[in-house]
């Protein structure tokens, strides 16, 4: 924690923990808090008895606002206790209520459940929480919950609920109001990536209520939330004490799983020190652990929290230790329900002879009251969280606390349900040394993606462009070429990067000549060789990602983080590659026979094609080429002439890399130019990736053999899709609508993995519809370059074009619900989305590569399914449903490549999502997949007899 850390820790003797531990123990062993009394707390111990009711218990809660019927209700309680196998009498008690009719008692006893944790949102409510906890006696903070903000409208709600709070709670006896509030939640794009935007968004709902707090000598304390957001949160209540230097009191909460929470606290009190302001630090343990640890190993990222609870409580301690001591400064808020920690804090505050209005003890409205009460009558100020708010839409929030009275490691268990004695409750936390997780090394794992979270990351990306735009434009010349190519920035056509010259068809036929003769030296070189150069070449790029991310914003109107992304996709390929061509390489044993050998090798088929697209024009241009040249395989890369410039930026970095100048050319050019590779008849293998159209045209001709072919041409052929998300009618729409749109609309719609058609099923087509409709309004279309925007244009003015084109097609064809704005300068076509299309209409047969989305309905699931697989292409295919059996129904029949369940369909990741479609999507191949590098390789088999005359050689 810097110079001031550690605490003296003479001043808080463990003699005086144990004495404040044994004096809260007696006043709070002698009964239990109410949520495990009566029918709620059988329940529970039955739950916590068996992991899988708990499980099932605990998805009936939280689909319980999207059921609108008891049938619904019956039918999904009914799967969940099935699911996990629930017997004996809970099971059988289970299976009586999961009944029509018996559906709203369900429902009612959730509702009660709910009501144990939150206060109903009206000025009764709010009255009978301020008086209830007055006789603890207890002050209030309250926090409006409810669902996520997708929504301006929603965002102006939040706004509006605070501020009535501010009104209410004086009004109903709390004096001073004390309000904990979401920065998130006052606007739909609170995006690090933009934390000036952000921060304009934010202030504008902000101003309000901070001068209602001013006028009522109001605390706002802030809420963290999870650690990719934590250091905007930060920021921004920094910045807010700036802005608004009143009368109002600002606090804000820090969790302590967090190792840097320490340095956090340091800043604060620097702050604290430099206004002449005292600061309100509200120390929690932190509500976000699980979370933490699935987002970290899904990004390969470090992990930000500690791994194990010991590590967590022994800093919980030295924290409130530290705060204690800067009361001076800082106003401890120490939340917590475990014995052991409100002694601690009770211990020193003594020790340190605080009074009373100098720190509190905080916790949970329905949590742990024996120990509530027991604080309160030490003498300690005590401030009780209330969240406020629809016990149906707060189910969030009830799930949380439901995880924490019940989790195994849950000290309030362990102290009413299991019924742990003193000593272990009292025991301190171990020591340990194990500090954060370390992932752990596997043979090939992905680059993780850039933490745009982070100033140095958004700086250096800055710089990046700064950087390359320093180097623009660029010229490639080429002998005697047919024509030339000028690379434009899409965002300001106006804009040229650079210059390329065009090849013809006779310069195909010089390539191909060329990676023919260099075929036998580059086959017999050896795998190890060839491996390592793969690899140098990923390490050059990760070395140089930045730039060639920058390169991609400003040539493939890429968004940041679609830019970075591309990069990582391409090292991945590298790698993913290399890896598995280590693992084909030699001779292979099939079936082992006494007196008989038998084997197989993979071989290098010949001169590769790579024709590839702009859309990840780096990714799937090195995915193609790493697979091909690592394989033994020549190749000759025609990449797409929107994406020219990233091209000849890859060729470059794979000659520094080591690679012969004739193991892989580059060949700009149009159609013809592809037409006459595929044709020439010293090709062997084909990987393309792009329209159906031109793959259809290669299909036929790589398959029609040339004069003098003696080979059967290889085609890896990807064309596309047309892909459809089905919501079923429970559906989180927290979830659905923002992986729709980010589906839908994530790089402007030009994804062959795109959602582009919507499925909606039964009655929750209108609530869908109208909440997606608002949320794409609060896209930020503009050009990539500015890190703002995160939705651009299209590639160039023909895909404007097209777009347009389908756009008219569509008022036709449906009902156009919602438009976008878009700049009037650069190749932009607004973000549209149509209801009442049908499956015969062209809005939902045919590929546009566009920010166009067509709304279906269907009257139920498995006509959905039906509805999603009428099409010629089956890429990719998503569904939001939380009943298992339409779940496992999606899993069995809806045949795409790659299906998505409860997540967005785009954003597949190399060696985790094998990548490739059926039908007329492609072939059948997987990019990045285990069977990928099989496609550039030919297999021969060996027997060979080793018997002589009845002897058999030791094998």
């Amino acid at each position: 924690m810097g110079s001031r850390y550690p605490f003296d820790a003479a001043l808080d003797a463990e003699i005086d923990v144990r004495g404040a531990g044994q004096e809260l123990f007696s006043l709070a062993s002698a009964r239990r808090p109410a949520l495990y009394r009566g029918f709620n707390g059988s329940l529970l111990a039955y739950a916590m008895a068996d992991e899988r009711l708990l499980a099932a218990l605990f998805r009936l809660i939280d689909v319980l606002p999207q059921l609108a019927d008891s049938p619904r209700i019956a039918a999904h309680l009914r799967a969940y206790i099935d699911e996990a196998g629930v017997s004996g009498s809970a099971g059988w008690l289970l299976q009586w209520a999961a009944r029509p009719s018996l559906a709203w008692l369900v429902r009612l006893q959730s509702k009660r459940l709910a009501h144990h944790f939150l206060a109903e949102e009206s000025d009764a409510g709010v009255a009978r929480a301020i008086a209830q906890l007055a006789r603890v006696p207890a002050q209030v903070t309250m926090d409006a919950v409810g669902e996520a903000v997708l929504t301006e409208t929603e965002a102006d709600t939040y706004r509006e609920r605070n501020l009535r709070l501010l009104q209410r709670m004086p009004r109903l006896g709390q004096n001073p109001p004390h309000l904990s509030l979401k920065l998130t939640a006052l606007t739909p794009r609170f995006d690090p990536l933009d934390p000036e935007g952000t921060r304009r968004r934010v202030f504008a709902r902000l101003a309000p209520i901070v001068a209602a707090a001013a006028a009522s000598g109001a605390t706002l304390s802030v809420n963290m939330e999870q650690h990719e957001l934590k250091p905007l949160i930060l920021r921004l209540f920094l910045d807010m004490l700036n802005e608004w230097p009143g009368h109002w009191q600002p606090a804000i909460a820090l969790q302590a799983y967090l190792p840097e929470t320490a340095t956090d606290i340091d800043l604060l009190l620097d702050c604290a020190q430099r206004h002449g302001r005292r600061l309100g630090v509200r120390l929690v343990k932190g509500a976000y652990w699980d979370q933490e640890c699935a987002w970290a190993a899904q990004r390969h990222w470090p992990l930000p929290v500690f791994h194990g609870k010991a590590e967590t409580d022994a800093q919980y301690e030295r924290l409130t230790r530290y705060l204690l001591q800067h009361a001076d400064s800082l106003h401890p808020a120490i939340a917590s329900h475990n014995l052991r920690s409100q002694a601690v804090a009770l211990a020193c505050a003594r020790r340190l002879k605080l009074a009373p209005t100098q720190w509190e003890a905080q916790m949970l409205y329905g949590m742990a009251e024996p120990l509530r009460d027991a604080i309160a009558a030490s003498g300690a100020t005590l401030r009780i969280y209330v969240p406020v708010g629809n016990p149906i839409t707060g189910i969030a929030y009830l799930i949380r606390r439901l995880l924490e009275n019940t989790a195994s490691t849950s000290i309030l268990r362990q102290t009413y349900v299991e019924g742990r004695g003193f000593e272990t409750l009292m025991a301190p936390p171990p020591a340990t040394n194990s500090g954060v997780v370390k992932e752990a090394t596997a043979v090939f794992t992905n680059l993780p993606l850039l933490d745009f979270s982070l100033d140095n990351e958004r700086s250096a990306f800055q710089s990046a462009l700064t950087e390359v735009r320093a180097t623009l434009p660029r010229r490639y010349a080429l002998a005697q070429p047919v024509g030339c190519n000028s690379a434009r920035n899409p965002a300001h056509p106006d804009d040229v990067l650079g210059t390329v010259d065009l090849a013809g068809p006779e310069h195909a036929s010089v390539a191909v000549a060329a990676a023919n003769a260099a075929f036998p030296s580059w086959r017999d070189t050896p795998v190890a060789k060839r491996v390592r150069l793969l690899r140098h070449a990923a390490e050059l790029m990760v070395a140089e990602r930045r730039a060639l991310a920058a390169l991609e914003v400003l040539e493939a109107a890429k968004p940041w983080r679609e830019a970075d992304a591309d990069v990582a996709e391409a090292v991945d390929f590298l790698r993913y590659y290399a890896t598995q061509m280590e693992q084909l390489s030699g001779w292979h044993e099939t079936v082992r026979f006494p007196g008989e050998d038998n084997r197989i090798v993979y071989v290098p088929r010949g001169v590769a094609v790579v024709i590839a697209p702009w859309n990840f024009p780096l990714a799937i241009l090195a995915g193609m080429t790493a697979a091909a040249l690592v394989a033994g395989n020549c190749v000759v890369m025609k990449p797409a002439l929107p994406g020219l410039l990233i091209a000849h930026a890859f060729l470059d970095l794979l000659h520094r890399a080591g690679l012969p100048a004739d193991v892989c050319r580059l060949l700009p050019g149009d159609e013809a130019v592809g037409a006459a590779l595929v044709a020439d008849a010293r090709v062997h293998v084909i990987a393309f990736t792009g329209s159906r159209r031109v793959g259809l045209q290669i299909l036929q001709s790589a398959h029609t053999p040339a004069p003098g072919q003696r080979h059967v041409k290889q085609v890896v052929c990807e064309m596309g899709g047309k892909n459809a998300i089905v919501v079923d009618e429970d559906a989180d729409l927290d979830d659905a609508v923002t992986g729709i749109l980010e589906s839908a609309f994530g790089y402007s719609g030009q994804k062959c993995s795109a959602c582009s058609r919507l499925i909606t099923v039964g009655q929750v087509h209108d609530r869908l519809l109208a909440r997606l409709v608002e949320a794409a309004a609060t896209l930020p279309w503009g050009p990539p370059e500015q890190a703002e925007f995160t939705h651009g244009p299209l590639i160039n003015e023909a895909a404007q074009k097209k777009a347009l084109d389908y756009i008219e097609i569509g008022k036709d064809e449906g009902r156009l619900v919602w438009q976008g704005t878009v700049p009037v300068q650069g190749w932009y076509a607004p973000p549209t989305i149509f209801a009442g299309i049908r499956p015969q209409h062209r809005l939902a047969c045919e590929e546009i590569f566009g920010p166009l989305l067509a709304v279906m309905r269907a009257p139920d699931f498995e006509t959905a399914i039906t509805m999603a697989m009428d099409s010629d292409y089956a890429l990719t295919g998503g569904v939001y449903s939380r009943l298992p059996a339409h779940l496992q129904m999606a899993q069995e029949s809806f045949h795409v490549g790659n299906l998505y369940l409860n997540r967005k369909i785009t954003g597949a990741r190399v060696g985790v999502h094998p990548f490739g479609g059926i039908k007329l999507s492609g072939t059948g191949v997987q990019a990045g997949g285990a069977d990928y590098l099989k496609q550039f390789l030919w297999s021969r088999s060996m027997s060979r007899n080793t018997m002589r005359h009845g002897f058999i050689p030791n094998e």
